[in-house]
């Protein structure tokens, strides 16, 4: 559904950041987020011939991870421990 932000957003709702969102934009988002703008008075409905931005519901930064996921870490060959000689 395409609305067309009429006032400055913040927070987030089921985890998508409304700041993103510019005020004057045209957007193409899902419904259950459109009738939520458009309830609080946020947005305005636009005729969907109109072009519209399409963000992604992550930014790549949220993506990617500081540590690989547990099937890259365990193919990782395995590390070879040196044994100290006994005394």
């Amino acid at each position: 559904m395409r609305v067309r932000i009429t006032q400055r957003l913040s927070g987030s709702i089921d985890g998508i950041q409304l700041s993103r969102f510019v005020t004057g934009l045209t957007y193409d988002v899902g419904t259950t987020l459109a009738n939520y703008l458009l309830a609080e008075g946020l947005a305005v409905p636009v005729d969907e011939s109109t072009p519209a931005l399409v963000l992604p519901i992550q930014d790549d930064s949220e993506l990617k991870s500081k540590n690989p996921p547990p099937s890259e870490a365990q193919d990782r060959p395995r590390r070879v421990r040196r044994r100290r000689p006994r005394r």
